[in-house]
């Protein structure tokens, strides 16, 4: 829950409690208003510290380190054949100049 909507339950809490106690015939005296002040009292302590539990409790979950990504695996090495495919593609796309394409086929073939 947020901060905002603790307060407003809790200003309702607090506005029910002093209602019903205010309304209520007073039997021995104010009685019934101090009880209903203690409790509503009690009940704004107890959802204060909840909420700063819940609070402190979502900033220690975001402190704590993600685990690393692993890394990505290495590219398999290509093979001549689909090298020389790739560079076939290039050359008919016009990617490459066909000076280009001699000189990589050479250099690729050389490799073997």
């Amino acid at each position: 829950m947020s901060i905002k909507t603790n307060m407003l339950n809790c200003t309702a809490v607090a506005l029910l409690v002093t209602t019903l106690s205010l309304s209520m015939p007073a039997q021995a005296g104010k009685t019934g208003a101090f009880i209903g002040g203690v409790v509503t009292a009690k009940v704004l302590n107890n959802m204060s510290r909840r909420t700063e539990a819940e609070e402190q409790q979502a900033a220690n979950s975001s402190r704590q380190a993600a685990p690393a990504p692993a890394p990505a695996p290495a590219p398999a090495a290509q093979t001549p054949q689909q090298r020389l495919d790739q560079l076939d593609k290039l050359a008919a796309g016009g990617y490459i100049t066909p000076e280009e394409y001699k000189a990589k086929k050479k250099a690729i073939i050389d490799s073997m």
